[in-house]
């Protein structure tokens, strides 16, 4: 039996429909079952839980194998990351798959680097097997910048950076396959897509399947915090965007792995692909 935590995310959900499409015994965690709508796939087991609640875990860690754990971003993240994996040594769970990010370690510059980096080694320490996923930019990002792709104008602090943008699909078919497959315990995967692109290569590809014009301008760190920070973001979580921006902008998260193609057996999807995807979002 394997658990999926966050299921009702982006990449919790793609990771969902990758097991269902393996025909995996599966329960997915979701705060409240009745509005998990996107969840009602044949063979899923919808349990109620929180990562606030030990006894709900406890419910939903019961007679589980393995975990795919993805959790909130909140600033006390390796925390309950680590009441998680105590509860799932108690329950006897055997290997857990971890979602992480793209250059995570426990002293690294950026925080959500950091509370992953925590949370790997507290995994490592745990004594359940385990796999560590460390996705770069996810693409499915870009859809939460709809209004400024309609706009015609991408306003990001990001300069001449590049990263290997990768597909939420690509992420959960490497999740997928490390739950149910032989060979990846003890493991560390960058998983990326298949070319380091700049948000001016984004503009772009974008002004060339949308048929309409959208530009890349590299604003300041400070307009775009105080941008985040008028619609309502948590200064906190502005803060952390913005490490991870000046991160892409000195060019750490630029290099491309082949973790798609090792774990999956295929090619990660382009971001050409992406966009004509989800072409109708953006329209």
């Amino acid at each position: 039996m394997i658990l999926v935590t966050g299921a009702t995310g982006t990449t919790g959900l793609e990771a969902v429909r990758a097991l269902v499409g393996r025909g995996a015994a599966l329960r997915a965690l979701a705060r409240d079952p009745k509005k998990a709508t996107a969840l009602a796939l044949p063979g899923v087991e919808v349990v109620a839980g929180d990562f606030g609640d030990a006894d709900s875990l406890r419910r939903a860690l019961s007679g589980v194998t393995h975990v795919l754990l993805l959790s909130p971003p909140v600033p006390d993240l390796h925390l309950l990351e680590k009441r998680f994996l105590d509860l799932a040594r108690e329950e006897r769970v055997v290997h857990v798959v971890m979602l992480s990010a793209v250059g995570a370690g426990p002293s690294v510059p950026h925080r959500f680097g950091r509370w992953h980096g925590i949370s790997e080694k507290n995994l490592e320490a745990s004594g359940i097997a385990w796999t560590h996923l460390r996705p770069n930019f996810f693409m499915q990002n870009l859809l939460g910048q709809v209004d400024a792709v309609r706009a015609g104008m991408l306003c990001v602090p990001a300069g001449t950076g590049k990263a290997p943008f990768v597909d939420c699909r690509d992420i959960g078919a490497v999740a997928a396959a490390c739950l149910v497959e032989a060979g990846h315990r003890g493991k560390t995967y960058e998983v990326s897509g298949p070319a380091a692109i700049g948000y001016d290569e984004i503009a772009a590809t974008l002004s060339r399947v949308l048929a309409r014009p959208v530009s890349y301008l590299d604003v300041s760190a400070e307009a775009a915090r105080k941008a985040m920070t008028d619609a309502g973001m948590p200064a906190w979580l502005a803060d952390a965007l913005g490490e991870l921006n000046e991160q892409m902008k000195l060019g750490r998260f630029a290099a491309v792995s082949s973790a798609v193609r090792d774990v999956t057996g295929r090619e990660p999807r382009s971001f050409e692909q992406f966009v004509r995807d989800h072409a109708t979002s953006f329209a």
